[in-house]
């Protein structure tokens, strides 16, 4: 789910503390709370929990890294709130769109971490990010090559892949017909996990052992 209030709140406050002469890096660290950052990343994909707190402390980020990445967050929740908006509330027009932003977002993400990371702190945020995407991460192109995955493979994936949009389906039509919103969500996000393991489990044990490589040091955002 897309939260538009929570980018609003956002906007707002940015617009305040422009008002008030506040230099945007210093207001973005006080007005944009994790909540918002974690929001981003329900938006536009898991490579942008760089923005949240606990993986800032992670990467040991510079004071100077620190605020560059916050002027980052704060350009993109400026364009993603308003592109949000601009979105029709269903249909494949919307869905496509929102793929094109996001890939969009994720490239230009990776340029701009590129210049302001170090090559240690690439690597860690790399790994971060493939344990938050977990096997869906596999069909990746990078990630596909990386680990030799066959064109058996691939079908297997999507099979698994077309599996869990039906069931997610049948779960959304029942919440627009009258279901709890709030008891179908962790059903979804058990689905995802469960499918995601599925995905792990095509690998061949040597794939295993290197995908667990490239997974690194777990690491928990405890939420």
């Amino acid at each position: 789910m897309l939260h538009r209030t929570g980018f609003r709140v956002v906007l707002m406050a940015l617009a305040v503390a422009a008002l008030c002469g506040l230099s945007f890096p210093r207001a973005a660290v006080a007005q944009i709370p994790d909540e918002n950052r974690k929001e981003l990343v329900q938006a536009l994909g898991a490579p942008f929990i760089v923005f949240r707190d606990k993986v800032l402390d992670e990467l040991k980020v510079s004071d100077d890294q620190r605020e560059k990445l916050m002027q980052i967050l704060m350009d993109r929740i400026m364009q993603t709130g308003p592109f949000l908006d601009s979105l029709q509330q269903d249909g494949p027009e919307r869905e496509k769109k929102l793929a094109e932003h996001r890939k969009d977002a994720r490239e230009k993400l990776a340029k701009d971490l590129n210049e302001v990371l170090q090559p240690e702190q690439r690597k860690r945020m790399r790994q971060v990010t493939l344990q938050q995407e977990g096997g869906f991460a596999l069909g990746q192109d990078d990630v596909r090559k990386e680990l030799k995955i066959t064109p058996e493979q691939m079908k297997q994936f999507m099979a698994v892949m077309q599996e869990l949009q039906k069931q997610i389906e049948t779960l959304v039509k029942k919440a627009q017909s009258g279901g709890n919103p709030d008891e179908i969500r962790p059903k979804i996000e058990q689905l995802r996990k469960d499918h995601a393991k599925k995905l792990e489990a095509v690998l061949t044990d040597a794939q295993k052992k290197q995908w667990k490589e490239m997974l690194g040091p777990p690491f928990e955002l405890g939420d």
